[in-house]
């Protein structure tokens, strides 16, 4: 009875995601369907969050309407909407003060083009840098035209902190030890458990990132406000103070409330209509590129290995080795592809799965497709490793990368259990069975097998990073042992191509392909939505205990009846699933 109660919720599921999507290809072909946008166009970009790097395929986060959409959609509507001469101006809604930098970067980079075409751009915050620890809100209001800031909200943007907790000695006190190691000093993930404080290597290496990034904040802030950077260093460092005197010092435009702002926006405009994206983006009428293909697949989230977990939730932050392997390949054998952009947004993972997704880069590039990395917020440690076989890469000059090493490490609660008095006792075979055991600490034999495997790991990890990236041995040493770099700096050490976003990353792949630059491309995503829904069903009827792809059917009878007046048949051996109606513009 449990497993049909099960089977039973898994099919409501899945038929609620059919029900959902076929009300929404009624509704956006029906008498619902988005009417012709008419000119003039202001486009009204809501940035209070800005968008995510990952496509969410989550039925709780707005994937079956695409209400949601990703920083890679966004940058491309806005590049189109440069050349759309209906569109006459962009009005910004502002707040997001912790968003990741080279996202914010993608943005100015598409609103700076926007502008270049005569096209103006006005943002409004209710406060800038009311967090004190970050800079993202004012640096992205800094690439606008004109910046409203309300009276009452103030002006707090005092530079960029970051704070780590280490709990190494909370962890002593109740008993849990944590064994495992890393290579080198500079690998910091892990001291969180095995250290009180920063470590001085450590230390060093994150201050220099912090003074890279604040320095690109100041430089692109300074030029775009007209201000000297050592007057802007100057206000950051007495903060906070109130809207006027941001005005006064220049570093906003007017003072005043969103319908204030809005006001402004409809003079220059002539009109009060706002479009915002979604509406833009199912326009028929804007301008779609059509020409060669450029395929993109993307690297989005801890890499694993594996084809990914039984939640449809999954993608969102897990990039599943086996899926993108698949991509790559499925784009490199595709005749239409001219070349392939592969986007990586990832703070690493396994060893064994990002070698997997560098080894189908390396593959693809020997089919006769060039494969450009664009690099969003973070690449480092296993998500530079899936980069690095790339014909070019190209990294925002604030993306977090590098992070060259390797560390493993997990807990022991022996002391802890003892003194609740258990005790786990064990059987084994085999000299180093149970070696990573939670229970019991590993003998100095097995502690040293676990460092040789760590050297053994690092040192693969730099030798493929220095032959791809011809690096020598004592050049590639001052850029690993666990490093991270902005991407300022890491071109500097010779680990990335250019400093650039998505775009740039495709004018290079049209390059490589051969394509005239005066030609447009299409962007093709890998896999296909059709296929990422797809797999969101499937994952949801396997929580039922329908095997969608095994020999044999394990949905209880009532269950497969069920489906089956839905259209989706159940053999032994398959799941047929019906044609998904297309739920995105």
């Amino acid at each position: 009875m449990r497993r049909f109660i099960v089977g039973l919720l898994a099919t409501v599921g899945a038929l609620t995601l059919i029900a959902i999507g076929g009300i929404a290809a009624f509704v956006a072909s029906g008498p619902f369907a988005a009417k012709p946008l008419a000119s003039p166009i202001v486009l009204s970009l809501d940035l209070r969050t800005v968008p995510s790097e990952s496509r969410s395929s989550g039925l709780l986060r707005g994937g079956l309407f695409g209400g949601s959409r990703d920083i890679v959609e966004t940058a491309q509507l806005l590049w189109q909407a440069a050349d759309d001469p209906r569109v006459v101006g962009l009005f910004v809604d502002i707040g997001d003060e912790s968003a990741g930098l080279a996202r914010v970067q993608e943005l100015r980079q598409a609103i700076a083009h926007l502008r270049g075409k005569a096209k103006f751009a006005v943002g409004f915050a209710e406060s800038l840098g009311s967090g004190g620890t970050h800079f993202a809100d004012y640096y992205l209001a800094s690439s606008l035209e004109q910046i409203w800031l309300q009276p009452s909200g103030g002006f707090a943007v005092a530079g960029i902190a970051v704070e780590t907790p280490f709990i190494k000695t909370g962890l002593d006190k109740i008993g849990v030890q944590i064994e495992g190691g890393k290579r080198y000093e500079y690998k910091s993930a892990p001291d969180t458990f095995l250290e009180t404080g920063y470590t001085g290597p450590a230390r060093q290496n994150l201050q220099q990132l912090l003074e890279s990034l604040y320095g690109q904040f100041v430089g692109d802030v300074a030029r775009e406000r007209r201000i000297e950077p050592a007057k802007l260093r100057q206000l950051v460092d007495t903060v906070p103070f109130d809207s006027e005197r941001a005005r006064q010092e220049n570093l906003v435009d007017r003072i005043g409330y969103r319908s204030d702002a809005l006001d402004e926006v409809a003079s220059r405009a002539k009109s009060r209509d706002l479009v915002t994206l979604s509406e833009y983006a199912a326009d028929d009428s804007r301008p779609k590129p059509h020409g060669e293909v450029v395929a993109l697949v993307r690297v989005s989230g801890a890499i694993a290995s594996g084809s990914g977990g039984d939640s449809p939730l999954d993608d969102d932050v897990v990039a599943s080795a086996d899926d993108v392997v698949d991509a790559l390949d499925q784009a490199a054998r595709a005749k239409e592809v001219r070349a392939i952009v592969l986007r990586i947004d990832s703070p690493g993972g396994t060893y064994p799965a990002a070698d997997a997704i560098a080894d189908a880069v390396g593959r693809a590039r020997s089919a006769g497709k060039p494969v450009i990395v664009s690099m969003g917020d973070v690449a480092a440690s296993g998500g530079y490793l899936a980069a690095i076989r790339g014909d070019v890469i190209v990294a925002q000059p604030t993306t977090i990368t590098a992070s060259i090493g390797v560390f493993s490490i997990w807990p022991v609660a022996a002391d802890l259990l003892a003194s609740l008095g258990v005790k786990v006792d064990r059987l084994s075979i085999g000299t180093n069975a149970g070696m990573y055991s939670p229970f019991h600490a590993p003998t100095p034999a097995q502690s040293a097998a676990v460092s040789r495997e760590l050297d053994a790991v690092y040192a693969e990890f730099t030798r493929q990073v220095g032959e791809a990236r011809k690096l020598d041995g004592a050049r590639l040493d001052a850029a690993a042992r666990g490093r991270v770099l902005s991407g300022n700096d890491a071109k500097k050490a010779g680990l990335i191509d250019e400093l650039g976003g998505l775009q740039l990353a495709l004018n290079i792949a049209k390059a490589k392909a051969g394509i005239d630059e005066s030609r447009q491309i299409e962007i093709h995503p890998f896999p296909a939505e059709s296929e990422r829904w797809q797999k969101v069903l499937e994952r949801v009827l396997r929580l039922g205990g329908l095997d969608t792809i095994g020999p044999s059917l394990r949905a209880p009878r009532e269950v497969r009846e069920t489906l089956a007046r839905f259209g989706i048949v159940a053999r032994p051996g398959n799941v047929r699933l019906p044609p998904l109606p297309p739920l995105w513009h």
